[in-house]
């Protein structure tokens, strides 16, 4: 039996809701369109995911329950777009991440055993973060304990005992004031990227871990994963990135655990990483940004905001001009490229 992999913890947000829709085909300006309009009503936004497949945008965002209604009525009238939206859900939050697809693996893993549906997932420089419904938060923390350990606790009562009194673990707010150029601690890239985009069953997600588990083998690290909305019902999307190699050995490599997937690559790309000390408690961070590698005629591939970060994946030919649209709109006081 494996030794469980030591992480720091886990934290929870309850009483937000998730929101998934697409775009119209042929718009590549719909996300800033769509989170300008978010951040003109105030709306502060936990979590956010969008991944740019087929001419299409396929958006991820999580808002506080209270926030719900408005926006789906508000968005259905502004840009007369259908949604699909889970209530009553939660974002569920693993320290530190790493950026080591073992992890990863073993999470999914761990969900397909015990059967917990994910409904979206992505990754930040410091966590993976997934929404859940918020019934299966229970039977999602306990099986955390199986492939991981935490400092914090040992077994899931110690979790559950933990959070008397503590409903809301960890709370996004509004901050009281709008930086003229918002703050960033630094900003990491790194080129010669592939990007993929797998579109698989619901129930195929632990052999998908397996994949995950194989990349950590070979010594790769991860850096861009998030999930986006399936219009085919029962499947789901998941892009990522990994050290660009030659011939596409990942495809070959998930086709021998997962053959049902359907799997797209694009190479090369660049992904970046910056975090902010205002990045999840303030809104119209993600509409500043967007507009500003727009105007820097910068092509975004996928984008992911969780937990104070920013994480995104550009064409390799526009990293430097996505890193001078960035210096643009925030405060950046280093830019450092990791191989």
């Amino acid at each position: 039996m494996s030794v469980p992999e030591k992480l720091g913890g886990f934290k929870v947000l309850k009483d937000v809701t998730l929101i998934s829709l697409f775009s119209p085909k042929q718009t590549k300006d719909f996300p800033s369109k769509f989170f300008s309009f978010i951040a003109d009503e105030k709306i502060n936004l936990p979590y956010v995911t969008c991944v740019f497949d087929d001419h299409t945008w396929g958006l991820n965002i999580a808002v506080e329950s209270r926030d719900a209604g408005r926006i789906l009525n508000l968005v259905e009238k502004a840009f007369e777009k259908k949604s699909v939206h889970h209530p009553y859900s939660t974002i569920l939050s693993i320290f530190p991440h790493k950026k080591n697809p073992e992890i990863t693996g073993s999470l999914f893993e761990a969900f397909g055993r015990e059967g917990v549906n994910t409904n979206a997932l992505a990754n930040s420089p410091s966590a993976i973060s997934i929404i859940l419904d918020e019934n299966v938060l229970n039977k999602a923390s306990s099986a955390l304990f199986g492939p991981f350990s935490f400092s914090a606790y040992r077994t899931p009562s110690d979790w559950k005992l933990a959070q008397k009194g503590k409903e809301q673990l960890y709370k996004e707010v509004v901050a009281s004031f709008q930086e003229q150029r918002p703050k960033v601690y630094g900003l990491e890239y790194q080129a010669n990227q592939e990007f993929l985009l797998v579109k698989l069953n619901n129930q195929s997600i632990g052999d998908f871990g397996t994949s995950f588990k194989e990349f950590a083998r070979l010594g790769l690290n991860l850096t861009f994963l998030a999930t986006s909305p399936c219009e085919e019902s029962e499947k789901e999307k998941v892009s990522f990135c990994l050290p660009a190699t030659e011939n596409s050995s990942y495809i070959q490599m998930m086709n021998g655990i997962t053959p049902q997937a359907d799997i797209q690559s694009y190479a090369p790309v660049s992904t970046f990483a910056m975090n902010g000390p205002h990045f999840g408690d303030r809104y119209g961070i993600v509409s500043e940004f967007l507009i500003s590698l727009e105007k820097g005629g910068v092509d975004l591939l996928g984008l992911s905001c969780t937990i104070a970060s920013i994480t995104g994946v550009v064409p390799s030919s526009h990293i430097t001009s996505a890193i001078e649209a960035i210096k643009g709109c925030f405060d950046i006081p280093s830019v450092i490229e990791r191989t």
